[in-house]
């Protein structure tokens, strides 16, 4: 079987499973939803859509001359809502942040990278900055040297501004020298800037990679450039489709003002912003609960947020040893403490979801001696293909052939001629024995 095939059958059917996850955060969305909403909700703007200049004026002229507290829409307060109206309108492709927020949106957890198992690599990008590429090199060289067969790449990383730069160098240590990675296009510049791989693959094995609302500019181009050079499986939430190059101007007492003021456009002329990325395999993890895993991550090992820890239990091994394993807990019990196992285990949910594809698809692989599967010899094809003979009846083989002598060109008369050769009547011959 087609290897992208295989990986694709075995995403669809992780996805049935995954399906019932999606549809309960489907449901905490829609009783958080509940709520009022705001006066700006998608049927009024569909209203306003449709409204043509003339109306449009005459709305403002009724509402500043009749409405009750006209008094207070003086020319300041109604710039005020222009503003607030078009930057609603533009979504993320202008905002206004404080300098705090501008800061808060750097990513606060650093570059990691480590060896999930004996076949699984694991990478996860910190502000996408210039000094990442040399840790992911030396990253790669390590997987390299331990034969490791499949790599997961993170970019669930905040970035506070775009860095494409950096993104394209990433880019080149999973793409052949040379090769379009992607553009930028600039209103009224009819000559976008082009971005090329410049290093060899250092990458070419099966890549997985993890996505959801946080991927900002930088982790959103890398993820769809390596979905579409190198068929890499995105799996986590849909991201915003942030692929823009911003530009921050200062507008006094520490307020910026953030715009959109080129755009990514891959090498195929698919745009990204404001559509994002879907993943290929959803598996929704809290953002809270990803931040506390990427936080405690500095101090613990990764795989304590992949795998369950059960509760130990009171078994022959113990026994033998002379220990009870389920004291601790008893005692936690009666005293009214907690224990670890109490609380719910922190658990990435999309990290899960890409070590059980890799470990899945290694077990049904023909390599795996679990799932080797002999294929039966062709038959042989007989040299003289004989028809077979009609049912009920025993096959006819033809009688051997009779060998005859060859006769000799010249036969020589014999000395005497057999008695019984002589025919009567004849006369005896004159020759003497």
């Amino acid at each position: 079987m087609n290897g992208s095939i295989f990986w694709r059958i075995l995403v669809f059917c992780l996805s049935l499973f995954a399906g019932l996850s999606v549809s309960l955060v489907a449901q905490e969305t829609e009783e958080d939803s509940s709520l009022p909403s705001s006066g700006a909700d998608p049927s009024t703007r569909q209203i306003v859509n449709q409204m043509p200049q003339a109306a449009l004026q005459e709305a403002f002229r009724l509402l500043r001359s009749e409405y009750i507290r006209r008094d207070t829409f003086t020319y300041e307060e109604l710039n005020r809502a222009a503003l607030e109206g078009l930057l609603s309108r533009m979504e993320f492709g202008a905002m206004l942040l404080t300098e705090d927020q501008r800061a808060s949106q750097n990513s606060p957890y650093p570059f990691f990278a480590q060896k999930i198992n004996a076949n699984i690599g694991y990478v996860r990008f910190g502000r996408f900055e210039a000094d990442e590429v040399e840790k992911l090199d030396a990253a790669l060289e390590e997987f390299e040297k331990a034969k490791i067969e499949h790599l997961i790449l993170d970019l669930r990383s905040p970035q506070s501004k775009s860095d494409l730069e950096t993104a394209a160098q990433l880019l080149g240590r999973f793409c052949d020298s040379g090769e379009l990675l992607f553009k930028i296009q600039r209103p009224g510049d009819d000559r976008p800037r082009l971005f090329l791989a410049d290093d060899h693959a250092k990458w070419d094995r099966p890549l997985l990679v993890l996505i959801d609302a946080e991927t900002g500019t930088a982790g959103e181009t890398m993820g769809a450039v390596l979905k579409l050079k190198t068929d890499a499986l995105l799996i986590g939430q849909p991201t915003m489709g942030l692929t823009v190059e911003y530009r921050d101007v200062p507008l006094g007492d520490g307020r910026i003002l953030r715009y959109a003021v080129a755009e990514v456009i891959l090498p195929d002329e698919t745009p990204i912003f404001g559509h994002g990325l879907t993943p290929d395999l959803p598996a929704p993890t809290p953002t809270k609960q990803k931040r506390r895993i990427f936080a405690a991550t500095k101090t613990e090992d990764l795989k304590e947020f992949l795998f369950d820890h059960q509760r130990p239990r009171l078994n022959e091994a113990a026994l033998v040893a002379g220990i009870d394993p389920e004291l601790d807990f008893y005692l936690a019990e009666k005293t009214g403490k907690t224990s670890r196992y109490d609380d719910p285990p922190l658990q990435d949910r999309a990290l899960q979801q890409a070590v059980d594809l890799i470990e899945t698809a290694e077990f049904f692989s023909l390599d795996h001696p679990a799932a080797a599967i002999e294929e039966p010899e062709p038959p042989k094809k007989p040299k003289e293909e004989e028809a077979a003979p009609a049912p009920g009846l025993k096959e006819l083989k033809p009688a051997p052939k009779k060998e005859t002598p060859e006769s000799p060109e010249k036969e020589e008369a014999p000395d005497k001629a057999p008695k019984d050769a002589e025919k009567p009547g004849s006369e005896p011959s004159s020759e003497s024995e």
